[in-house]
């Protein structure tokens, strides 16, 4: 089986500003139905102690319009008898974060950052292995900016300051692959090149 090319993709004004803004007044409007949950059933390897991220499925109209999207970017691709999941919203509170994971399930993952303003001092990074081997990158937060991943990129959000507003992101993950020996093998032996499960304890460090 050929092996899978990774890809890490940056575009900017991604979406139309006024569907951004629909989308916004949409979840605003929502604040108070039953219909919002939160990261506490993520597994506890991505969750670890993050405050409770908040969670809305979109509805179809703003869903199928970013999709519309998305697969006019090459990289970007489904068969016809594939999907992808219902685009969310989240809202990451101060002290909210995802620790490393690569989302090795999905063929490809998508994040649309919808805060008007994002100062860097606030954290809420975006952290990946950049795929020419130059280390670990960040991706700040800029209104209307889409990054773009394939499954079996290693990557995070780090830590929200305590004088963070709400992170404001749009999440859209594209149908699941199938199982991967390899591509587990991959990611585990990511985890011990970067400590990631690294306890400290009595002075020294272990690996969980």
């Amino acid at each position: 089986m050929k092996a899978k090319k990774h890809f890490f993709i940056s575009q900017d004004n991604f979406l139309d500003p006024d569907l951004i803004r629909d989308i916004d007044n949409y979840v605003n409007d929502s604040h108070k139905d039953p219909i919002w949950r939160t990261s506490h059933w993520w597994k506890k390897p991505i969750r670890r102690v993050t405050p409770p991220v908040a969670i809305l499925n979109l509805p179809d109209k703003f869903h199928f319009a970013i999709i519309e999207k998305l697969k006019k970017i090459k990289e970007v691709s489904w068969k016809g008898n594939e999907k992808p999941f219902q685009s969310q919203y989240y809202l990451y509170p101060p002290g909210g974060y995802i620790a490393w994971h690569d989302d090795t399930k999905y063929k490809w993952a998508s994040t649309l950052y919808v805060n008007p303003v994002w100062d860097p001092n606030w954290g809420g990074i975006h952290l990946h292995e950049d795929l020419k081997g130059l280390g670990i990158r960040g991706e700040a937060p800029a209104f209307n900016k889409c990054i773009i991943n394939s499954g079996g990129v290693p990557h995070s959000v780090s830590v929200l300051a305590p004088d963070a507003p709400l992170r404001r992101v749009i999440s859209t993950f594209g149908p699941l692959t199938p199982y991967s020996e390899e591509a587990r093998k991959k990611w585990e032996d990511w985890k011990r090149k970067r400590s990631v499960g690294a306890v400290y304890f009595e002075g020294s460090y272990d690996n969980q």
